[in-house]
């Protein structure tokens, strides 16, 4: 009776410590990313944790505007069919009805798009490359 009470203590840590692994990995996504413009990098997104869930709040004007709509965890299956290429190594992200976010190995590339930095977003219009200030 003791022997499958500790395996099932040590069966729920484990769930609980690989559960606790999916979310930190997306939490590492919160925190501000810009673009390179003329050799500096401009903001452009913030990736925020809410009670609702992740937004993405945008800036403009000097200010940070708070998104509204609440970002899904994208799936890397999902992301494959969005860019078109396959992925290598660890890979997080978030999508909205509008865009996505994601963190990739830097290098990836797909058709004549490369990020060096391993973070970026796509919209309608296309993928950019971002750099987490």
């Amino acid at each position: 009776m003791n022997r499958k009470l500790r395996h099932l203590a040590l069966a729920v840590c484990l769930l609980a410590a690989l559960s606790g692994c999916k979310q930190a990995s997306v939490d590492s996504l919160e925190g501000e990313y810009g673009v390179a413009e003329k050799g500096k990098i401009v903001p452009l997104i913030k990736v925020e944790k809410t009670d609702k869930g992740y937004v993405f709040d945008d800036y403009q004007g000097g200010k940070w505007r708070t998104g509204t709509e609440v970002a899904r965890p994208l799936k890397r299956e999902e992301f494959e069919q969005i860019m078109g290429a396959e992925l290598q190594g660890p890979f997080d992200g978030l999508q909205t009805k509008m865009a996505m976010f994601a963190k990739v190995q830097p290098g990836f590339t797909a058709a004549d798009f490369k990020t060096s930095t391993g973070y970026m977003m796509a919209f309608a219009l296309g993928p950019i490359e971002l750099t987490k200030m």
